[in-house]
């Protein structure tokens, strides 16, 4: 079997399990997230990523939302925090802050939709990690392509 392939099916199996259980717990649990970053660490280290590639992707994935859960009153779980972190070790830096890009669109736009729809109102808590985990699979899929694009897009 492809180590890549391996890699991508010990990850799928991570983000469902965590965005199954985010969506109908409203959490997301620190053995879950411990396991996936010891899996993604494990998995870069033998890939040859050093060890300050590894801290970037950690912090561009946890950093941006452990601010955000700081400077809000609590909207945003630190289960998500850690989860993106997992995430960021799994992506490294620029794939990390793709994975929050995808997730906050695509997790936006079915707020307003819900919303829009009369289906939750402004009170009721949305479960962050399954659009968490799309952002991390996507960008796992796909990122390369993706940033690639967007650079041609903007700086070609």
């Amino acid at each position: 079997m492809d180590g890549r392939l391996f890699e991508g099916l010990v990850l799928a199996v991570f983000l469902a399990v965590a965005a199954i259980v985010d969506y109908r717990t409203g959490l997301i649990f620190d053995r879950l997230t411990f396991s996936m970053a010891v899996c993604a660490t494990g998995f870069r280290l033998y890939d040859g990523v050093g060890t300050l590639s590894l801290v970037l992707g950690l912090l561009a994935g946890g950093a941006p939302l452990f601010a955000i859960r700081a400077l809000s009153s609590g909207g945003l779980g630190g289960g998500d925090v850690k989860f993106a972190a997992a995430g960021g070790l799994w992506l490294g830096w620029q794939g990390a802050l793709l994975s929050l890009v995808l997730a906050s669109w695509i997790g936006g736009l079915t707020a307003f939709f819900l919303l829009a729809s009369g289906r939750r109102s402004r009170r009721d808590e949305v479960a962050f990690g399954p659009f968490l985990s799309f952002g991390i699979w996507t960008a796992f899929l796909f990122g390369e392509r993706l940033l690639a694009y967007y650079w041609e897009l903007c700086y070609g």
